[in-house]
């Protein structure tokens, strides 16, 4: 897909494109009514009270933001976004760590791998050792995609995993009529205390369906900044009462801002 190319085209900067003190800031978000969306629509209404004119624009995920960030035409100066895609992107676009700054970190997103109950897939290991295994995630362009192959790039065995795009809801309701030598799986990833149909299925059906646990110690190793990209935690989804704990990773959401899109009061009062 094209996401995987480098993308550098309108990323150069010069003083001269540096914007005005009148300029309003205009944040990239997610996809309307999501956490980023709704986080970023908080920061409007306290910014406002403070003077200060922030726009939430809508967008398909952490990908989108990051480009719209960083394009010298588009009016984004502030963006969110998963670390891993933040890593990813800088990966692919090396000059662009620059004119970057983390304003604040935004809370978890973690991952929520499930299966059928009575599947063969029960942890990661049986992930990388199935040798036809259809992962469904939502699009080609969002946060899951990123994290999946952010997670693959640590684990070369996931590669041999189709990725199945739609509607996840639908595969699972699907799971109850297995493809012949096919094992089926769905993918999520979104905040704790976030609502997703995926999640509440699990719940209310734990005869038909299970959480998949991710243990795998590669998937925490460190970055070249020093750092892992994910953490390895026991977490129950906080939005669905009742709800037992999973074994997974989670990785950090950001608020990011490109030095060049904010003047020094803009992001002053941003901190505040």
């Amino acid at each position: 897909v094209t996401c995987l190319l480098p993308y550098t085209a309108n990323t150069a900067f010069s003083q001269n494109d540096v914007v005005s003190a009148a300029a309003p800031i205009v944040v990239s978000s997610g996809l309307e009514g999501g956490g980023y969306w709704n986080t970023a629509g908080r920061l409007q209404a306290v910014a406002g009270g403070m003077g200060l004119t922030v726009e939430n624009h809508a967008s398909s995920g952490s990908l989108a933001n990051l480009k719209a960030l960083f394009d010298k035409n588009s009016p984004v100066s502030l963006a969110f976004a998963q670390a891993d895609a933040l890593q990813f992107f800088l990966n692919q676009n090396t000059g662009a760590a620059q004119t970057i700054e983390t304003l604040e970190s935004v809370g978890q997103e973690c991952v929520f791998i499930i299966s059928k109950r009575d599947s063969d897939i029960r942890t990661d290991k049986d992930l990388q050792e199935s040798p036809r295994l259809h992962l469904g995630i939502k699009s080609s362009k969002s946060g899951i995609w990123v994290t999946f192959n952010y997670m693959k790039s640590l684990i070369p065995e996931l590669g041999q995993t189709t990725l199945i795009y739609g509607d996840t809801v639908k595969m699972m309701t699907d799971f109850a009529h297995p493809k012949s030598n096919i094992k089926e799986a769905v993918m999520v990833v979104h905040g704790l205390n976030e609502h997703s149909p995926e999640i509440d299925m699990v719940i209310a059906n734990p005869d038909q369906f299970r959480f998949v646990r991710i243990r795998d110690e590669r998937l925490t190793q460190k970055a070249a900044s020093g750092e892992a990209i994910y953490r390895r935690m026991r977490v129950a989804p906080g939005a669905v009462k009742g709800a037992d704990s999973v074994e997974t990773i989670c990785v950090q959401g950001l608020l990011l801002a490109n030095k060049n899109k904010v003047t020094p009061e803009q992001r002053n009062k941003l901190m505040e």
